[in-house]
């Protein structure tokens, strides 16, 4: 049996949980290359190909939200492409097609160029020779102006997580049943975290390898820590290779983490200190600063390297559709020039008295988590202020440019080319027709799921696995309750509330 027949069968038996990644949306794709000066193909009319799809949970949220591209999967295992296949055929999508196949031995070339090209979770997971077919499949692939997203491991992170990876092999190596690999491989990891000194580098190792591992299911710990096929690379490895094959580093697919000043003021002072300046090079230092393991690195045709530019322009900034939510500690926004404290997404605050800053925040946070273009914040937030009896000053737009700024670039909001909107909930509540397709097709699974506009992956609480599929727009807030408490979904009073409360969930989960 050769390593890609080992490989297939791993993944028949144990096909990978099938979700979205938001990192990997040609939606991102395309709003970073545009940060850093690129003109990527529009997104609603794209050709996409994602290479090691498996059964396609990471395109179909946006074959299903764009229904004017094309998009194609490709995967190894035959299994997945047929549960896929089948999925699709459920939800209704016609613009995507499934294929089983081997990228180092198919003829790509058959299926065209792309405009955008993901491939998560593969480059580091097989071997040498199919991540090199991998790298040349994405140049031959890609049009003049398109974006790959390629994830993989990366050194000096893993340096440290293959010491878990090994001790686990080693235990799980006898073992044929992907259950049994999975059982000795975390009894392992309980010995070894039993017996090592509190105060020790493996209790350190195996307490950081807890935190990653949290969450996560058996599948993942089969293909990731346990894959026959675990390369990690330094970045300037895996940049050298890419360059051998016709493709420039474009940037991260979360722009903030190039940042050396997001990751503390002695690390841009130290960087500009010895002259650390050229991005590439910044890239490789940044991950000895925050031990990286895990990169997910966009890369376009080498003949756009010198157009890349990492400071975005005013103008730029100005095309973006953006979406944040960034509320006020301190009770309500206050349209004075007292000092107020605002919450940011990752936990940290920002600090601000200007009434022009605290008016486009608030009204970011009634928008949200849909977007606002740049001309209708300047003009909500100016309005905004009349209404507060404060004149607006003639330098807003500007003013609220530095504001996109901060948020883009500390990572603090969610950004695109395109506006993300929903259509307006009415007396009678109605979610997309696939995200609602997609909740009634994993009701009675124990990974009751659907997807959002943002290109997440939304879990289902229990009375949500039965209210979701409701939502196609012919049932009223009482006919939705007389539905579930037909269906026993609990006590009149608890559906009611849970109903009553409908909209605001949505809202949260980003739904409607």
């Amino acid at each position: 049996m050769t390593a890609i027949d080992m490989l297939r069968s791993d993944y028949d038996e144990t096909p990978y949980v099938s979700n979205s990644f938001p990192q990997s949306a040609p939606g991102t794709l395309a709003a970073v290359a545009h940060l850093f000066g690129l003109q990527p193909p529009a997104v609603a009319t794209a050709r996409v190909l994602e290479i090691g799809c498996a059964a396609g949970g990471n395109i179909v949220p946006f074959a299903a939200t764009h229904p004017d591209a094309e998009v194609v999967g490709i995967d190894l295992s035959e299994v997945q492409i047929e549960a896929g296949r089948a999925r699709l055929q459920a939800l209704g999508i016609e613009n995507l097609r499934l294929i089983a196949g081997d990228i180092a031995r198919m003829d790509l070339a058959a299926l065209g160029r792309f405009d955008y090209i993901v491939a998560h979770g593969v480059y580091s997971w097989v071997p040498d020779e199919v991540a090199e077919a991998l790298l040349a499949a994405v140049r031959t692939g890609l049009t003049a102006d398109g974006v790959a997203y390629l994830s993989y491991n990366v050194y000096p992170g893993w340096k440290t997580k293959e010491v878990v990876r090994d001790a686990m092999l080693l235990a799980a190596g006898a073992s044929q049943a992907p259950e049994d690999k999975v059982r000795q491989a975390r009894g392992m990891a309980d010995f070894l975290a039993e017996v090592a000194p509190a105060e020790g580098v493996l209790a350190a190792i195996l307490a950081e390898w807890r935190a990653a591992d949290e969450g996560f299911g058996d599948s993942y710990l089969l293909h990731d820590e346990l894959e026959a096929f675990n390369t990690p690379r330094y970045f300037y490895e895996v940049l050298a290779r890419a360059n051998a094959h016709g493709l420039a580093y474009l940037g991260e697919a979360r722009p903030e983490v190039m940042i050396p000043a997001n990751h503390g003021p002695k690390v841009a002072e130290y960087l500009a200190a010895n002259g650390v300046t050229a991005q590439v090079l910044v890239e490789q230092y940044l991950d000895f600063v925050t031990n990286r393991t895990f990169r997910q690195s966009l890369f376009v045709p080498a003949e756009r390297a010198q157009q890349i530019d990492y400071n975005p322009t005013a103008d730029r900034l100005r095309r973006l559709h953006l979406a944040a939510l960034v509320p006020p500690i301190d009770g309500p926004v206050r349209l004075d020039d007292s000092r107020q404290e605002f919450r940011q997404a990752d936990g940290a605050t920002l600090f601000t008295n200007a009434p022009a800053i605290k008016a486009a925040l608030e009204v970011l946070g009634t928008r949200w988590p849909w977007t606002v273009s740049h001309d209708e914040l300047v003009a909500a937030t100016h309005e905004r202020l009349l209404d507060a009896g404060t004149q607006p000053s003639p330098d807003l737009a500007a003013h609220l440019d530095d504001l996109t700024s901060v948020l883009v670039m500390q990572g603090q909001a969610h950004y695109r080319l395109d506006p993300v909107r929903p259509d307006p909930l009415g007396a009678m509540p109605r979610i997309a027709e696939c995200a609602r397709r997609a909740a009634e097709l994993t009701s009675n699974t124990g990974d009751a799921a659907t997807f959002n506009r943002w290109h997440e992956t939304v879990p289902l609480e229990p009375l949500d696995r039965q209210l979701l599929p409701l939502l196609d727009g012919s049932r009223d807030d009482d006919q939705l309750i007389e539905a579930l408490l037909a269906g026993g979904a609990g006590t009149r009073d608890v559906v009611t509330e849970h109903v009553r409360t409908l909209r605001q969930r949505l809202a949260e989960l980003k739904l409607a």
